[in-house]
């Protein structure tokens, strides 16, 4: 007996919204129709975890607060971290950390300010 990580929720005041700004970031597939006004809206990666934007209950924005819990991304080999940083910059993140230069990650912050770090060598 045992269990596995099926995916992961995230919290969102416009799923759809979501889910696309993150397919365009990650690459990975819409699952299900994600349609403007859905209450969830899913990504599948190729090996089949699954992100979660989900807006029951969601009533605000996320507010200053520290992520409990933050995606972190290794860009593909042969990429750099500044090449992904840009993009997500101009797919619309917002860099809220720069630690290249100690610790060899970016942390940025999606369009709804959850932040995820895009990690170095």
């Amino acid at each position: 007996m045992g269990v596995r990580l099926s995916h992961t929720t995230v919290s969102a005041l416009d799923p759809c919204a979501q889910a696309r700004w993150w397919h365009r970031l990650l690459g990975w597939p819409l699952g299900g129709q994600c349609r403007p006004g859905d209450t969830e809206c899913w990504l599948e990666s190729p090996e089949g975890f699954r992100l979660l934007f989900f807006s029951e209950g969601v009533r605000e924005p996320k507010g200053p607060a520290w992520n409990r819990l933050h995606l972190d991304l290794r860009p593909d080999e042969g990429g750099t971290c500044e090449e992904e940083v840009a993009r997500a910059v101009e797919l619309g993140a917002e860099v809220v950390d720069d630690r290249r230069g100690t610790d060899s990650w970016v942390v940025l912050a999606d369009p709804e300010g959850n932040e995820f770090c895009i990690l170095g060598a």
